[in-house]
């Protein structure tokens, strides 16, 4: 394992040395172009878009010839301009304005693609209408004596020390405690800071909650769930840098605006993003340690979304495997009406795609349900290792020969006595090898919960990498982490399955109640 390991992270180091020697690689010229051109030298270009906006539309009024690519989110972005993927991505001015405070690489052009009106969404239900009328009450209150564009000057420009907010724990909740869904990666908006969510949106609705004596609770996902979650009345409301449009209006509710701004495209003016800090490798390697797991205690962050993992794992694992074992005895002596259930169950789980199966679960099936997206992604993997376990045992069982029922038959076991006591003996060391790797497939298939609110270590490592903005260190931390995760896992299903195999079964054990004197 420790030799895997060590070959593991030389082959990844050996990439992330070759990778920042690319992006050193820049002339002098080309660190000291700087930007040339306008907006309209960008149509034809390679434009990068963002996964759950509305930038696609807007470039393809303002730059029809543009070639579009879409990414899932602004470090993806960041880092495929620095790679020269493409040539430029839209977003909104005050966050490329944050980005250029953490990167002299990147600026953006002067002329707008588009202005927009940033607020947030609630449910076209009674309920949603409530609290859109109250948010939106808030909100021009809130616009007509300034306070608004005091938030706004507050989070979009000065010092991160100042950048305070309160605490959505300490809201007394007396009128009850709203659900806000919000991506938690579009900085300065809302970014995750010392292992809390904090930023403007998020600032605002916690004022609001304060006067209205509501309670909040903070539901990180993807962008583009976010509308989803509101719309299936997961959470009460959603506040993530949306933008209104007539086609998302038809959907769901929207606020008075809360910002106004304009979109932008970001470019790269200085082709050595990837360079900046230390000259040396090694420096860089340490800075880019520093900046994943040392500042604001990051590292608490990889730890969480570890135990976010196993927990889906471990309880996955036990629960399927009970399902699959439970639905093969019955179905193992051709009840037709239990295999016919088997079957339909089989095909429909295994005929989508793991994400699609966690959406619909979280979204629709238990839509009017207060169950955790935690808990509905072990009911989905559940159901997944489940198909899996009973496929393993009807290979497993019917490549048993025939002869050993009648054999055990003839020696007088029952039906019961024969599947356990002969049977499944010789069946599970057929099956043990693939049971281990359903395992391991388990661990990295769990990558996908971002979808459902779920914070497991690839959805941490993505926050890690909006604040960081840099793509090669937090994503080499992450692969380490789920090798080593897989390898333990695969060591201990081993050691278990140990004491499934007869060949390494003691003599006393396998004569255990036969006579051995007569």
């Amino acid at each position: 394992m420790l030799k895997r390991l060590f070959a593991l992270v030389a082959v990844l180091l050996l990439l992330t040395g070759n990778a920042f020697a690319v992006a050193g690689a820049a002339s002098e010229d080309d660190r000291q172009s700087g930007l040339t051109g306008s907006l309209s030298d960008m149509n034809g270009k390679r434009i990068g878009i963002p996964i759950g906006t509305n930038f696609d539309k807007i470039v393809e009024n303002a730059l029809p010839d543009a070639r579009l690519s879409y990414y899932n989110s602004q470090s993806d972005l960041l880092e495929a301009l620095s790679a020269d993927k493409i040539d430029a991505f839209p977003s909104d001015e005050p966050v490329i304005r944050y980005i250029m405070g953490e990167n002299s690489s990147v600026s953006y052009l002067p002329e707008y693609l588009d202005t927009f009106e940033f607020a947030y969404c609630f449910a076209r239900t009674e309920h949603g209408r409530k609290l859109c009328g109250e948010f939106s009450e808030f909100l021009d209150r809130l616009a007509a004596d300034g306070s608004l564009d005091a938030l706004s000057d507050k989070w979009f420009s000065g010092d991160e020390s100042e950048k305070t907010m309160p605490e959505p724990e300490s809201l007394p909740a007396t009128n009850g405690t709203l659900v806000m869904a919000t991506d938690g990666d579009y900085m300065p908006f809302e970014y995750v800071r010392d292992g809390k969510v904090v930023g403007y949106d998020l600032d605002v609705a916690v004022q609001f909650c304060q006067e209205y004596g509501y309670g909040l609770k903070i539901e990180l996902m993807s962008l583009d769930a976010v509308l989803f979650a509101v719309q299936s009345g997961k959470c009460d409301f959603g506040g993530s840098a949306l933008t209104i449009t007539p086609e998302r209006m038809e959907s769901v509710l929207f606020s008075s605006p809360n910002y106004h701004g304009g979109t932008v495209l970001a470019v790269l003016k200085n082709k050595a993003l990837l360079s900046q800090g230390e000259a040396d490798f090694w420096g860089r390697i340490k800075t880019s340690f520093s900046k994943t797991f040392v500042r604001e205690d990051r590292w608490k962050l990889f730890v969480s979304g570890v135990r976010a993992t196993l927990q889906i794992t471990v309880l996955a694992v036990l629960f399927g495997t009970l399902l699959g074992f439970t639905a093969f005895m019955l179905c193992r002596n051709g009840n037709p009406a239990a295999n016919l259930i088997a079957r339909f169950c089989i095909w429909l789980v295994h005929g989508m795609p793991v994400v699609v199966l966690l959406m619909i679960l979280y979204y629709i099936v238990f839509n009017s349900v207060a169950i955790s997206g935690l808990a509905v992604a072990v009911i989905g993997f559940t159901l997944t290792f489940g198909a899996a376990v009973f496929g393993l045992l009807k290979i497993g069982v019917g490549a048993v020969e025939n002869g050993q029922y009648e054999a055990s038959y003839a020696l007088g076991f029952s039906n019961r006595q024969t599947f356990f006591r002969i049977i499944l003996p010789q069946a599970l060391p057929l099956v043990l090898p693939a049971y281990q790797g359903e395992i391991v497939s388990l661990i990295k298939a769990t990558a996908v919960v971002g979808y459902i609110a779920v914070q497991d270590l690839t959805r941490m490592g993505d926050i890690v990498r909006s604040r960081t903005y840099e793509a090669f260190f937090p994503l080499i931390s992450i692969t380490i982490i789920y090798f080593l995760l897989e390898e333990l896992i695969g060591f201990l299903t081993g050691r278990i399955s140990v004491g499934f195999n007869p060949r390494h079964r003691k003599p006393a054990d396998i004569l255990k109640g036969v006579k051995t004197d007569d």
